[in-house]
């Protein structure tokens, strides 16, 4: 039984093989599907889209902004424009400092600039090309073309900016420096060609301090040739900041230079260059009149520094030095480069030559010039001079005065404060900036107003008793003698200085119209600028109505008869200069013709030959008839033969003609006049003479006015 139900559940090794392949086929399959279920489905990757190149007119726009922000010196609106990365390489302070200093530099007045579209050189940079044209004070005009290299960061273009976007070749290590050409000053001559004011060639000496190897020999050669101690020249360029300045140590003549050329050549350490030195060979000669020099100041090198002046500079600040500046300093030129750190040229942008500078030729007689100071001395005053024929001033004298080139050289901090504090002003001018009541020397225009408004004739007689109420004022007025001159002629009235007389005159004039006396006034040159051709001249003073009623206040403001009396003799509100007095004596001496005073007769340049010339110039006619002035003329030689001022005049040779003058100046003395002219027959020349409360004009103005006249008609002719 047991062997039956066996077979029965056994099964055929072939049937038993083909299920246990099936179940490894089965096995393999359920495997391979587990492992498959444990890996993600892969993910399709979508196409990407291209980023869209930026547009070439935002480039455009900053481009042209930018160059819109140079041209109006806007450096710091620039530095906006500028990309990121740009920015990272330079601050905004510097940019803008640098942009600065290139314009001071290159004294740039305008720029112009041009763009042209934007070209890509790739999808986020572009270059833009550029022109400028710029106009420099010094230089001249220049023009160039550069470029811009531009890219694109985040979300907008900018200027990749470097040195060259400036100036081509301008890179980090080059410069942009302006070498300045100055003219060589020119001179101030007398009319006769002698110099007043010229340059002198010298050689300034320096140290280069990192050249020095044997400084003991340098230093002892330097002492024996600038003839200081060594240890003073040694300060001078001990203190350099860099070893490679050059230390100026002291200056030498051109003949020491050439003669030492090979001695100065051998050391090192030493070198040297030009340096034209101010010279005024005549001294103290018309010391006003030619002026001086000194270092530039702060405030006027703010206004020339565009025009290549710098710190160092000399300027004319007084008399023809100063009022010849742009003819004597000529015009400086310059040529704008960019340079290497040693120096070299690499570029030259713009380059001008400087314009030549003129002489001035004056009309100062300088022999009657020096014979003028002599004559005056120490006495506080002045001496004016003018040729009579055409208004050439002659002389101008002026005390006290200074030495132009102590302090063109640079006169010590005492010696300044002692001439800025002096009581009498020794920088004044007196001959044409000095005024002063004229006194007396008036009464030669209440003559002429006289004869021509009143009809009066030089027989006209009036009384002198020594004292005058003719105003009935209340005031009792007191002629220069006290015992009077009694009954004597208009003429002779003019010949004795008599007050009375003038007195009398004036209230007639005024009586016909407060008006006449100082409309003739300035018809003879006063209260007005003489019209002198150089220099700055005071104007006077010549009161009226008009001019009263706004100098004074009340009651004060009232023209009155005394107003006229007082200015009929010289006085009251009355002021003149030496220059205009001599000049209104000048037009009576020669007929009548009142010249406007020349004392620039030429100005001339070596290279261009004369600038301008000055002839004759007449300002006006004096509103009297020849037979007056004759009147006048006659009268004016009566003072000197037989009137106040006789006495200075005996036994002269020259017949002249004059009119003294005392001019009330309280508290002190009167001041000294005596104006004139000679020879009185053939007039050639015309003097005032002015001191300083000198007391009486005819007693020590008249015998200085005799021996200047005397001095100038003894000179060859």
């Amino acid at each position: 039984m047991s062997s039956n139900s066996s077979s029965t559940n056994l099964l055929p090794v072939g049937k038993w093989l083909q299920r246990t392949a099936l179940a490894a086929i089965l096995a393999a399959t359920l495997l391979a599907a587990c492992t498959a279920s444990a890996t993600p489905t892969p993910v399709s990757t979508p196409t990407p889209v291209p980023t869209p190149t930026p547009s070439l007119q935002g480039a455009d726009e900053v481009v042209r902004a930018y160059l819109q922000a140079w041209q109006e010196s806007d450096y710091a609106r620039m530095y906006t424009y500028l990309s990121p990365s740009a920015q990272a390489g330079i601050s905004a302070d510097k940019f803008t400092s640098r942009y600065k200093a290139i314009a001071d530099e290159a004294t740039l007045q305008s720029l112009v600039a041009t763009e042209s579209p934007a070209q890509r050189t790739s999808a986020t940079a572009a270059v833009a090309a550029f022109s400028i044209a710029a106009e420099t004070s010094l230089a001249g005009p220049f023009r160039l073309d550069n470029q811009l290299r531009l890219s694109y960061q985040g979300t907008q273009w900018g200027i990749d900016w470097t040195t060259e976007s400036i100036f081509p070749l301008l890179g980090p290590e080059k410069l942009v420096h302006m070498f300045v050409q100055v003219p060589s000053r020119a001179g101030i001559y007398d009319r006769r060609g002698l110099a007043l004011a010229v340059n002198e060639n010298l050689v300034e000496l320096g140290v280069v301090p990192g050249k020095v190897t044997d400084e003991a020999l340098l230093l002892r050669t330097l002492s024996g040739l600038l003839g200081e101690p060594e240890d003073k020249i040694k300060a001078r360029y001990a203190a350099a900041a860099r070893p490679d300045w050059f230390m100026p140590v002291g200056v030498i003549s051109a003949a020491a230079a050439d003669k030492n050329e090979d001695l100065l050549s051998s050391i090192a350490g030493i070198t040297w260059r030009e340096k034209d030195k101010r010279s005024y060979p005549q001294a103290s000669l018309a010391a006003q009149v030619v002026g001086y020099m000194a270092r530039i100041d702060a405030k006027t090198l703010e206004r020339l520094s565009g025009q290549g002046y710098n710190e160092t500079d000399m300027l004319g600040v007084a008399g023809l030095e100063a009022w010849g500046e742009k003819y004597l300093g000529g015009t400086r030129g310059g040529t704008l480069a960019i340079i290497s750190q040693d120096g070299r040229i690499v570029w030259t942008l713009a380059e001008k030559a400087a314009r030549s500078s003129a002489s001035l030729y004056t009309t100062l007689d300088s022999e009657l010039q020096r014979t003028a100071e002599t004559i005056l001395g120490t006495r506080v005053g002045a001496i004016a001079a003018i040729d009579v024929r055409n208004g050439e001033v002659l002389a101008l004298v002026s005390y006290p005065g200074y030495d132009p080139g102590e302090l063109t050289a640079g006169t010590p901090t005492g010696g300044w404060e002692a001439l800025l504090n002096d009581p009498y002003h020794p920088f004044l001018d007196r001959a044409i900036a000095g005024v002063y009541p004229p006194g007396s020397t008036f009464k030669i225009i209440t003559l002429a107003a006289g004869l021509q408004e009143l009809r009066l004739s030089e027989n006209t007689t009036y009384y002198c008793a020594g004292r005058w109420n003719g105003l009935n004022d209340g005031a009792i007025r007191t002629c220069w003698v006290p015992t009077g001159h009694g009954s004597l002629t208009l003429f002779q009235g003019l010949a004795q200085s008599c007050d009375t007389v003038f007195w009398e005159v004036g209230k007639a004039l005024n009586e016909r119209s407060p008006y006449v006396l100082p409309q003739y006034a300035r018809a003879f040159g006063l209260g007005q600028v003489s019209g002198l051709n150089a220099l700055d001249e005071a104007q006077g003073l010549i009161p009226d109505p008009d001019w009263k009623a706004k100098a004074y206040s009340g009651a004060e403001q009232n023209w009155l008869p005394r107003d006229a009396v007082n200015m009929a003799i010289g006085q009251g509100d009355v002021l003149a200069t030496p220059l205009q007095m001599a000049n209104l004596v000048a037009a009576v001496a020669n007929g009548g013709t009142l010249y406007r005073p020349r004392l620039i007769r030429e100005i001339r340049s070596a290279m261009d030959g004369v600038v301008a010339s000055f002839g004759p110039q007449v300002a006006g006619q004096l509103p009297v008839s020849a037979a007056n002035l004759r009147v006048i003329q006659r009268a004016m030689e009566a003072v000197v033969t037989q009137g106040s001022a006789q006495r200075a005049f005996i036994g002269s040779p020259v017949r002249m003609a004059g009119k003294s003058g005392t001019a009330e100046a309280p508290p002190g003395e009167p001041h000294g006049w005596f104006v004139g002219f000679a020879p009185a027959d053939n007039p050639q020349i015309a003097v005032a003479v002015v001191l300083e409360h000198g007391g009486e004009g005819g007693k020590n103005a008249a015998p200085l006015f005799r021996q200047v006249i005397e001095a100038y008609l003894a000179q060859p002719r």
